[in-house]
């Protein structure tokens, strides 16, 4: 499938989402039923986890029955903006200032219950506090804005919990995943904050051997998924892109495990390490992001593609939500599917269109002034760690061919190629030859 086609189904999905105002269906809104109110047993937390399972598991038919009413989520928004290190798609900056709650966060706009906790309708949480700082940012705005600060307060003051931050000010409930996007999104606002500092060390030092995290420390948490995983890994490398040091084994060693792991023999993601069974649309979104993020477009171009061949339902323009043994799920969730998808997507088709910059396995050439300067550097700054080492390689073996030759012309535009491959790897963290050059 090439490129424009991919467009053209992301631009169908969010074209979709907008004419219906971003609001929707969640998989976990079920407590907002009217049915269920009119019951009498939301006062009862077993009432509330089985109903809500219910809800998520059964027939779509159910969820007309419940009467529950869609409804517009800050993180959809956010994600659209390009929090998560995505493709800004659309300025919600106004929107997402006026939904902020009184305390600094934001959270999802209905009732839920977890096994380990239980939310009221727009409680402030760890994750769409973090999200919606990081999509704000994305679209522009200056850390020092007071709704940012606000928010910074809310995470380092309600969910601070000695080590880690909780998901939710009420409790200490300890999530991985939660407690390294508090981390950065505290540090977005408040670089070099002690507090992100010891929440990182606790995620990387909760590792295992194999590369591993668990969700979280409860006994009902140590299952091990792929999009939890994903999350962690695109955190931690953008933590260290940020200047902060002693992340590179962790991150080497959780994507030799995601890879292996959370992908089966054919390449296509898995919702839990090592086990196939349900695949749920958002691990797959997850994974074409973090496929980008450390230098495997191909693969993710090659997920993107299935996704669209099995997934979307083009008759009404949504991703199912999920395929498992009975075939299509297709639940239409705007926040869990659709927004992720276009999410990941948007990346795919960024990364690709970076590289057509240039073939990275031929030599990289600048003429001086090079009009495509900046489209081949964001192209470089998407290659792994492995393509980047290649390219120098392949660029200074021809750099000697031509200093042989005299074609000095052609020598100094193989050289400036050098000197960029170089910069960039070292931005990384990665050296090339004798030395970081940090000029072109």
């Amino acid at each position: 499938m090439d490129k424009d086609q991919l467009i053209n189904i992301r631009d169908r999905v969010l074209a979709r989402m907008k004419q219906e105002g971003y609001a929707g269906a969640d998989p976990f809104d079920g407590l907002e039923s009217r049915l269920f109110h009119a019951s009498g047993l939301g006062r009862f937390r077993l009432a509330r986890l089985i109903w809500l399972q219910a809800i998520k598991r059964g027939p779509r038919a159910l969820r007309s029955i419940a009467m529950i009413p869609p409804s517009v989520n800050p993180k959809t928004l956010a994600l659209l903006q390009g929090a998560g290190g995505g493709v800004v798609l659309g300025d919600f900056s106004a929107t997402l200032c006026d939904v902020q709650n009184a305390d600094g966060g934001w959270g999802y706009p209905f009732e839920w219950q977890a096994r380990a906790f239980h939310a009221k309708r727009g409680q402030s949480n760890a994750i769409v506090t973090s999200f919606v700082i990081d999509g704000l940012i994305r679209g522009g705005a200056p850390v020092e804005q007071h709704v940012l600060t606000r928010a910074a307060d809310f995470i380092e003051g309600s969910l601070w919990r000695d080590g880690h931050f909780a998901y939710l000010g009420h409790d200490d409930c300890e999530i991985h995943n939660a407690s390294l996007w508090a981390a950065f999104a505290l540090n977005c606002v408040r670089a070099g904050n002690d507090k992100t500092a010891k929440a990182v060390r606790r995620i990387v030092d909760a590792q295992q051997v194999d590369g591993n995290w668990a969700y979280g420390t409860r006994r009902h948490h140590r299952f091990v998924d792929g999009f939890h995983t994903g999350y962690i890994l695109d955190l931690l490398d953008r933590l260290r892109i940020s200047g902060m040091g002693g992340l590179e084994s962790a991150i080497e060693r959780g994507w030799v495990f995601y890879r292996s792991n959370c992908f089966d023999d054919e390449g296509i993601p898995r919702n839990f390490a090592g086990r196939d069974g349900y695949l749920d649309a958002h691990a797959v979104a997850q994974s074409m992001a973090s496929l980008c993020r450390f230098g495997d477009v191909a693969r993710a171009i090659k997920v993107a593609n299935w996704a669209a061949a099995h997934l979307f339902d083009a008759k009404r323009d949504v991703f199912y939500a999920g395929i498992g043994r009975f075939g299509v799920d297709q639940q239409n969730y705007v926040r869990w599917t659709q927004s992720w998808m276009v999410w990941a997507l948007s990346i795919v088709i960024e990364k690709r269109t970076m590289n057509e910059a240039f073939d990275p396995e031929k030599p990289l050439s600048f003429c001086h002034p090079d009009p495509d300067r900046a489209t081949k550097e964001d192209a470089l700054r998407g290659l792994s760690e492995d393509a980047l080492r290649n390219l120098y390689a392949i660029t200074r073996k021809q750099a000697s061919m031509m200093r042989e030759t005299g074609d000095m012309e052609v020598l100094y535009g193989l050289t400036r190629g050098m000197k960029t491959i170089q910069r960039i790897s070292g931005e990384r963290g990665i050296i090339l030859g004798a030395r970081v050059i940090t000029e072109p």
